[in-house]
C-alpha cells in the first residue's frame, strides 16, 4: 500500500467512527437468567464507561423475560430481540457472531474453591497437585460443566446425586469436596449454615473460562466501537477499577491470591 492508499484508507477509517459517533445507538440486552436480578450492574457499568469514552450515546435496554445462553446466541445469531450478550462459548466463535477481545472478569468464572467438612482441614493440607487431588471424592452432577471438566482431568467425582444429596453426601463423608464458584460460594455456605462445613482456606481450582461480548456481525461497527473503548479503559485503568469495585473485597475475603491453584484444562487429559 503507497502513503497516498494508506492515508486515504485512514481517513476513511477515522470519519466512518466519527458517523458512528454521532449516531445513538439503542442497545438490547438480555435480562440474566436469575430471580430478582434486574441487571448485571458489572456489565452494565463497563458498557456504559466503554460508549461513554467514546462519546457514544448508548442506551441499554432489558428484555422483559431472562432468557439462557443456548436462547440468547439464537437471538445474537438473527440478529432480533439481543443486540449484545457476554458470554462464555466454548470452542471456534459461530461464524454469525463478532466478539471483543477483552475478557471480562478477569477468569473469575473459571475459579473454584471447595466445600468441605469442618475438621477436614489436615486432609487438604495434604493436596498440593492434582495427582493427589485425585485421591479423594469430588461432588457434581453430571448436567454441569464442571462435572465434565473434572472428570476429563481424571479426577473421582460423584454425579449421580442432586444437590441436597451432593450436600448429605458431603456431610456424611462420601464425598469430600465440592467446588464452587468464588462469586457464590460464601452466599451458598449461608444457607448450608445448618450443616457442618466451611470453605477449604487453601486451594483453588481454575480452568479457563473467559466472558466476552458477542455481537451478530451486522453490528460489527458497534463491536468495534465497543473494542477501541474498551481498549481506552483498560489503558487507562479504568478497567481494573471497575472490576475491583465490584470484585475487589471478594478477591481479598477468600484471599485468591495466596491460595495454592490448581490448573485443570478443557480438553481432555487421559
Amino acid at each position: 500500500m503507497n502513503t497516498l492508499r494508506r492515508v486515504s484508507f485512514i481517513l476513511c477509517v477515522m470519519v466512518s467512527f466519527a458517523n458512528y459517533a454521532d449516531e445513538q445507538l439503542v442497545i438490547k440486552l438480555a435480562r440474566p437468567d436469575y430471580p430478582l436480578v434486574q441487571k448485571n450492574e458489572y456489565i452494565h457499568d463497563v458498557l456504559e464507561k466503554s460508549f461513554a469514552v467514546m462519546k457514544v450515546d448508548a442506551t441499554l435496554l432489558y428484555n422483559v423475560k431472562p432468557m439462557n445462553d443456548k436462547r440468547i446466541v439464537e437471538q445474537l445469531t438473527h440478529n432480533k430481540a439481543v443486540t449484545l450478550a457476554w458470554l462464555s462459548l466454548p470452542g471456534e466463535i459461530p461464524d454469525s457472531l463478532v466478539r471483543t477481545t477483552t475478557p471480562l472478569y478477569k477468569g473469575l468464572h473459571g475459579k473454584r474453591l471447595l466445600i468441605i467438612r469442618e475438621g477436614d482441614e489436615a486432609t487438604f493440607h495434604k493436596v498440593n497437585n492434582l495427582d493427589t487431588l485425585k485421591q479423594l471424592i469430588g461432588l457434581q452432577q453430571q448436567s454441569w460443566y464442571d462435572y465434565t471438566v473434572m472428570k476429563n482431568n481424571g479426577l473421582t467425582v460423584n454425579g449421580d446425586l442432586d444437590y441436597l444429596g451432593m450436600i448429605k453426601a458431603l456431610e456424611t463423608g462420601l464425598g469430600d469436596y465440592f467446588p464452587r464458584s468464588v462469586l457464590a460460594i460464601e452466599s451458598e455456605l449461608v444457607k448450608l449454615k445448618q450443616f457442618h462445613l466451611i470453605i477449604e482456606p487453601s486451594l483453588m481450582l481454575q480452568y479457563p473460562s473467559n466472558y466476552y461480548f458477542y455481537l451478530s456481525k451486522e453490528n460489527q461497527h458497534i463491536a468495534e466501537l465497543l473494542e477501541q473503548g474498551m481498549q481506552k479503559l483498560q489503558r487507562s485503568g479504568e478497567l481494573e477499577r471497575i472490576y475491583l469495585h465490584y470484585f475487589g473485597d471478594v478477591e481479598k475475603r477468600l484471599k485468591l491470591k495466596q491460595r495454592l491453584t490448581i490448573t485443570l484444562e478443557k480438553t481432555a487429559l487421559q
